[in-house]
Order: C-alpha cells, then structure tokens, then sequence
C-alpha cells in the first residue's frame, strides 16, 4: 500500500514537472513570436536600406539583450522581502537611471548605423508596438 502512494505522489510530481516545463517552453515560443512581430513592426516602420539593415540589427539586438538583464535584475530586486519600502523605491529609481543610460548609450551607437530621423523612427515604432499589445492584452482579457 505504501509503494502504491509513493508511485502515486512521484505521479503527480512527474506531472506537475512536465506540466512547468510545458508552461515555460510556451512562454518562450509566445515571447519568441512577439519578438518577430515586432522585428517586421520595427523594419517595415524603419524602411531600412540592406546596408542599414546590417549595421542596425546587431546593435539593436545587443540593446535588447542588455534591457532584458537589467529588466530581469529589476524585477528579482523587486521581489526581495528582507529589505525596507525605501529602500526597494531607491533600487526602482537607480534601475530607472540605468535604464536611460543604457538608452543614451545604444542611441550614440543608433547613429553610427541609421540616419537621425530613422532613430527617431525606431522610438516611435517601439511605442506603438507597445501601445499596439497592451490594446491586444487587454482586449483579450475583456473577451474573456
């Protein structure tokens, strides 16, 4: 009888196991379909030339990679239970002020590759992307 719950509970376990990595596995392929909409949002927005293209993506690719690890260390930061309210609202501003230097640094680094009025462009674009799915979130969510 004592085997029986134990290959019971390892069931669940094993269930509950497979069912995470499921979640985690769609998360990545949702988070990996948004990225390409908004790569053709951000292309077709920016009209980029081959050779802009080629300068532009790669450093817009490593901007991106930088903002999610500050993003990911801002909400791990966030979550910390041991430190005071002032404290976390001091680490919130310090991430923000790091949040606008990564972005003056990667615009000096914009124009080596495009055009002002194309950084200008990109801005725009990445705005209403993001005003684009927030409007589709929130759709989605009063259809439910």
């Amino acid at each position: 009888m004592k085997a029986f719950v134990n290959k019971g509970i390892l069931g669940v376990i094993m269930c509950l196991i497979m069912n995470s990595i499921a979640v985690a596995q769609d998360r990545r392929e949702h988070y990996q379909r948004i990225e390409a909409i908004k790569v053709a949002f951000i292309t077709k927005k920016l009209d980029l030339s081959t050779e802009e293209a080629q300068k532009f993506w790669p450093v817009y690719n490593e901007y991106q990679k930088e903002l999610m690890e500050l993003m990911k260390k801002r909400r791990e930061a966030r979550q910390k239970t041991e430190i005071s309210p002032n404290d976390k609202i001091n680490a919130d501003l310090a991430y923000e002020s790091k949040m606008l230097d990564l972005k003056k640094k990667y615009k000096k680094l914009y124009l080596k590759a495009i055009p002002a009025d194309k950084v200008l462009l990109l801005y725009q674009a990445e705005r209403e992307f993001r005003e684009h799915l927030i409007k589709q979130l929130n759709h989605r969510r009063r259809e439910k």
